[in-house]
């Protein structure tokens, strides 16, 4: 690359940078509670809570019905015109349905309670699950971010060497190999910043398209909460809705252990030669054995049930060690702090001897690139072990059950 072509580079590059702090520094100030509420506004899932809601609705107008199931229309007429021709006719015209007995009712209405609960644990579930979108876009913008000004910084540092080792290769102080070795240096880290850039670039593309908002706010680093009663945790208590209906289901089968009984209400006319009789019809019928569908019924909704409860107590286990295990990550997370922090203090002293050291001539080029790029990432590394922290805390939150923008 020519000269001029890498001072061109040069420029486009901090004009990039440069309008990306402006956009940054100018960027709207919003809170969590907004961009979640943005984000669910887009989540697929919210289709499932309408297709709930019309479970609900379904099963509660059926559960105040007196009318417990279909009902039969039923025409019946005699005619012996082909027979004995006396001239006898009878007519029937009624509807025949079945009709709730009080424990049917019930646990019908324990079925639409039961969508209706799981409703409220759908709404909690997917916001839950919306706040875990938002924590991890705006951490992974937020590390995007401090790779970007990690690359700038070690740039500008380098640049700033290149233009001392041109001044002693002009003052015949030093070697041209310097000056080569500087330049393989710009050029590795300007490649450098344009992968962070890149990555940088796709953050905001995805945190924009999820929230409607370029950037997250400035502050996204939360406090460690205590976490949720596991009762209370929102994938429990969505899994416990499921689990509700696997038992409401079974006690509506258990309530037509005996099928209900069937009402018959109609009309009737007799014809015999010249008399001719209308009477209403009632008639009431009651089964007295017990179904035979009742026991493969039972036995398939108690298996559901004892497959709901295996997945709450699974579920629970697994909350109870992940939280464990982010507990943990935060741990080391800020053990880490402290060790990066010695080591780029350390970094610091070591590159500060090795450019005097470099300009006394008591060292060459390569030995302060090398201590200057140990330097660099040091400080990078130190930065981002700080946001590492901060994504435990929140990833700890997440997996403990808490919701961004509820009240803590």
């Amino acid at each position: 690359m020519k000269h001029t072509d890498s001072v061109k580079f040069m420029l486009n590059v901090i004009m990039g940078v440069c309008l990306w702090s402006e956009v940054t520094l100018s960027a709207s100030i919003v809170d969590f509670e907004t961009l979640l509420n943005n984000i669910i506004e887009q989540q697929p899932e919210q289709k499932i809570i309408e297709g709930v809601k019309e479970l609900h609705s379904s099963n509660q107008n059926f559960s105040n019905s007196w009318v417990a199931g279909d009902v039969d229309l039923i025409v019946h007429h005699e005619n012996d015109s082909m027979t004995d021709d006396e001239d006898y006719q009878n007519w029937q015209v009624g509807v025949e349905f079945p009709l709730w007995l009080p424990d049917q009712k019930e646990a019908q209405r324990q079925i639409a309670n039961s969508y209706g609960r799981e409703v409220s644990a759908q709404q909690v579930y997917l916001r839950w699950q919306a706040s875990k979108i938002l924590r991890d876009l705006a951490w992974n913008y937020k590390i995007a971010s401090i790779e970007v000004e990690a690359a700038h910084s070690t740039l500008k540092k380098i640049r700033s060497l290149q233009h001392k080792v041109k001044q002693k290769v002009q003052a015949g102080e030093s070697p041209k190999i310097d000056l080569l070795l500087a330049n393989k240096r710009v050029l590795k880290q300007q490649n450098q910043l344009v992968k962070t850039q890149s990555t940088l670039t796709i953050a905001e593309n995805q945190f924009e398209q999820w929230t409607h908002y370029r950037q997250p706010p400035e502050q996204i680093k939360e406090r460690v909460r205590p976490p949720v009663v596991l009762e209370q945790h929102p994938k429990i208590m969505m899994l416990m809705a499921y689990l509700q209906i696997s038992q409401a289901m079974r006690q509506k089968t258990k309530s037509f252990k005996r099928d209900s009984p069937r009402l018959y209400l109609g009309a009737q006319s007799n014809k015999d030669q010249n008399v001719e009789n209308t009477s209403l019809m009632f008639e009431v019928s009651f089964p007295l054995g017990m179904s035979a569908s009742y026991s493969p019924k039972l036995a398939t909704e108690n298996r559901q049930v004892y497959e709901q409860q295996a997945r709450v107590e699974k579920e629970k286990i697994a909350l109870k060690q992940a939280i464990f295990k982010a507990r943990q990550t935060l741990a080391s997370a800020k053990q880490s702090i402290h060790f990066t922090k010695e080591q780029y203090n350390i970094s610091q002293k070591a590159l500060s001897m090795s450019e005097t050291a470099y300009h006394l001539g008591d060292t060459n080029i390569q030995n302060l690139l090398l201590v200057q790029q140990e330097t660099a990432e040091a400080k990078r590394e130190y930065q981002l072990v700080q946001a590492q922290s901060g994504r435990a805390i929140a990833h700890l939150n997440q997996i403990s059950g808490h919701i961004l923008g509820d009240p803590q």
